[in-house]
């Protein structure tokens, strides 16, 4: 039989009475829920699937009980039922198998002639349109939540085949996009960390790392890199080799020494977040142990003062491109903090002293580089309200992780809040959602008052 003959064509009626009782008044959404409740929506897939295996049955074997058909290759053979879960309910196929009379020792003998034409995802049950609607469901809500949530389906996945889903899943998002990110040359990446509960025996927390590309003239972002108990050195190499970053990139982020040291090359800059600067020093002079409350206080004001006045300095003349403007106050900051970690040597507090010596350069990068005319962003928020995300569905009191099920729950979760685009970009592929434009069909519905 030559499958690319032409379009394959099925006719299936379906013949419905509806009987209500004319004293009564029904709310147009009883009806709906009503019908809703009737399956036809499985019943219909039942029928059409069903009808097609016939159709191609009889393809191979010739019409039904016809005189000759006794000496064919094709023979029908016997009827086996599937079962499959899709998003329009739960089914049961009879489908009728062929037996390829001449077929060789080596050769499939019995066959479906549907599985041509109708990919039942090998032997499972649940398929990928449940998998995609549940695993959707996961990246907000706990397993069982998910099940719960998951009403609108005629049957709904345990939360362990949810799990499992997921993982598989997340896996293949993990290859989908980073096929994508290979090549795309960020000029600014914003990476940041957090913890994780662990089930696993071997440690207390997974340690999460994301690096997020930001791209300031689109005023976008999306995510470069996802990983679990991977060391800040290996995310920033493989970046590196897979050309994700450029030589000459710009990284926002906290003062954590590993990751500084993992993404600073000497052509690239580091932009210390700002709002972590009143922070940090004020931890450095607690340790230091010299001054008194108020006076850590007033130090930390003054210095907050400064950089946050130099923000707004850029933000006031780089649209005018008035670049001297911000040399000229990117000078005065310079000074005064200077002269604050010289005065913090004398009064006896030298680690909040070199924390502001050593990374004044840091807190200054996005004001040099909008003094030549570049944007690069002065706070991390991006990153830390992905954060917030991965805090929303993963760092809850009772929440504990193993690693695989961790690092495919969050692939999701970031990519559907930083890359919405390449989340629904998968779906459709894994669902095949271009098919849909190779079929075709019409209805025709016709009731007592006539033909709608």
């Amino acid at each position: 039989m030559n499958m690319n003959e032409s379009p394959i064509e099925i006719t299936v009626t379906i013949h419905f009475v509806l009987t209500i009782d004319p004293t009564e008044q029904y709310p147009l959404a009883a009806f709906a829920e009503f019908l809703t409740e009737q399956r036809l929506e499985s019943t219909l897939l039942e029928a059409i699937i069903e009808s097609l295996n016939d159709v191609l049955v009889e393809a191979y074997c010739g019409e039904k009980h016809a005189e000759g058909n006794g000496s064919n290759r094709f023979q029908r053979s016997t009827t086996k039922t599937r079962k499959a879960v899709t998003t329009a309910g739960e089914h049961e196929f009879s489908l009728g198998y062929v037996e390829d009379t001449a077929a060789a020792d080596d050769e499939i003998a019995h066959f479906r002639p549907i599985d041509k034409v109708v990919d039942f995802d090998g032997k499972k049950r649940y398929q990928d349109d449940i998998a995609a609607r549940t695993v959707d469901l996961a990246t907000t809500l706990s397993y069982r939540d998910a099940v719960s949530h998951a009403e609108d389906l005629e049957r709904t996945p345990s939360k362990d085949t949810i799990r499992d889903r997921v993982v598989e899943c997340g896996r293949k998002l993990t290859e989908f996009v980073s096929s994508r990110v290979t090549g795309s040359e960020a000029e600014t990446v914003i990476p940041d960390g957090t913890n994780c509960y662990s089930q696993d025996d071997d440690r207390e927390y997974h340690n999460v790392r994301i690096t997020l590309a930001e791209d300031t003239d689109e005023a976008s972002r999306s995510v470069l890199d996802i990983s679990v108990n991977t060391p800040w050195s290996e995310i920033a190499d493989s970046l590196d080799m897979g050309e994700a970053i450029t030589d000459d990139a710009k990284v926002v982020s906290d003062s954590e020494n590993s990751l500084v040291r993992a993404f600073e090359t000497e052509n690239r800059d580091h932009q210390l977040d700002l709002s972590h600067v009143p922070r940090t020093l004020g931890y450095k002079l607690w340790n230091d142990g010299a001054l008194s409350l108020e006076d850590r206080k007033e130090i930390i004001s003054e210095v907050a003062g400064e950089l946050f006045h130099l923000k707004n300095s850029v933000e006031k003349h780089r649209p005018r491109e008035e670049y001297s403007a911000i040399r000229e106050r990117i000078a005065r900051t310079r000074e005064r903090i200077e002269k604050t970690a010289w005065q913090l040597e004398q009064l006896s507090s030298p680690k909040a002293a070199s924390y502001l010596r050593h990374g004044l350069d840091s807190m200054v990068t996005f004001a040099e580089d909008a003094a030549d005319g570049f944007e690069v962003p002065w706070t991390s928020n991006p990153v830390e309200r992905a954060m917030g995300a991965v805090a929303k569905r993963c760092k809850r009191d009772w929440m504990q992780w193993g690693e695989v099920g961790l690092d495919a729950l969050l692939q999701l979760s970031l990519t559907k809040y930083a890359n919405p685009g390449y989340y629904h970009e998968f779906f459709d592929e894994l669902l095949q959602r271009s098919t849909h434009e190779t079929i075709r069909c019409s209805v025709s519905v016709t009731a007592t008052g006539g033909e709608l």
